[in-house]
């Protein structure tokens, strides 16, 4: 947390701030998150610098600097976020851009500090540090794509999902809500997926995460906000996660949670009547 939607809600909310305006000021307050670069070499290179754009790869923030400046690239991970407005915890702030033209300052805060921020000299190098981590972003992969992947691992199917190097950006919460939309046991082997099961599921994945990002997202404890400091609406309108032991809005079934391997103790929830466990025929 956050996932790939929180991330897209980030990135969305500082496009007005930054994109084509100025970084007057550039500060590293806590040199511990910097992976790869120094902080006087990211301040140096950011500052007087124009933002081109502020785009987003998996759970990445990607922000382009004019005139060969680099690519600062900010990977949130568990408790990292962005404000607009002065964060709830200034204590917490790890990285700071003042903008000139809109005037806007932003906050990158990490509770834990277990954030990463790096600079890289051009696109194509974040990209190459992207592609050696990650397998495509979860809502680009192509049907086929995802099925070819899917077919090399006997591991079960929730676990794959939320492993970034088979498919970039998919967490518990959207995991869960994506097998529940497509009738699949978070427990089903991968590989023993049919097709028809891998487009319900395909189709689902986009359908959760395009959903998830109108609603700016989810936020089930302090640990993420958008940048204007408001929680996110999607556990408000979510089917699985955080709804054990009540009736699936599909069939009145008690919804469990439990856990499964592979997942360090993260909780799953399915419906055991929507999404039985069954031996799957062959693949076609």
């Amino acid at each position: 947390m956050p996932e790939l939607p929180e991330v897209e809600t980030m990135v969305r909310g500082l496009r007005p701030a930054m994109t084509g305006n100025v970084v007057k000021r550039l500060q590293i307050f806590d040199a511990h998150l910097l992976q790869g670069c120094t902080a006087q070499g990211i301040e140096h290179r950011g500052r007087g610098a124009r933002v081109v754009s502020v785009g987003r790869r998996g759970k990445w923030v990607v922000i382009t600097l004019d005139d060969d400046r680099g690519i600062i690239v900010i990977q949130p991970r568990m408790t990292g976020a962005f404000w607009l407005v002065p964060p709830e915890r200034p204590d917490h702030v790890r990285l700071e851009f003042e903008m000139d033209g809109s005037g806007d300052r932003v906050w990158f805060c990490d509770t834990r500090r277990l954030g990463k921020i790096s600079l890289y000299d051009s696109l194509a190098d974040a990209e190459g540090a992207f592609a050696r981590s990650h397998g495509p972003d979860a809502t680009e992969i192509g049907r086929d794509d995802l099925a070819a992947r899917l077919k090399t691992t006997t591991r079960a199917i929730k676990p794959v999902l939320m492993d970034q190097k088979v498919l970039a950006g998919i967490g518990n919460i959207y995991a869960d809500e994506s097998l529940f939309q497509a009738r699949i046991h978070p427990e089903v082997q991968a590989h023993r997926l049919n097709i028809g099961e891998v487009t319900r599921l395909h189709n689902a994945i986009h359908r959760v995460l395009a959903e998830a990002i109108a609603a700016e997202g989810s936020s089930f404890d302090a640990g993420y906000r958008t940048v204007l400091g408001l929680e996110g609406g999607f556990l408000n309108q979510n089917a699985m996660y955080g709804r054990g032991n009540l009736p699936c809005p599909e069939c009145g079934t008690s919804i469990v949670k439990t856990r499964i391997a592979g997942l360090l103790g993260r909780p799953t929830h399915f419906c055991p009547n929507c999404q039985p466990r069954r031996r799957l025929s062959v693949k076609t």
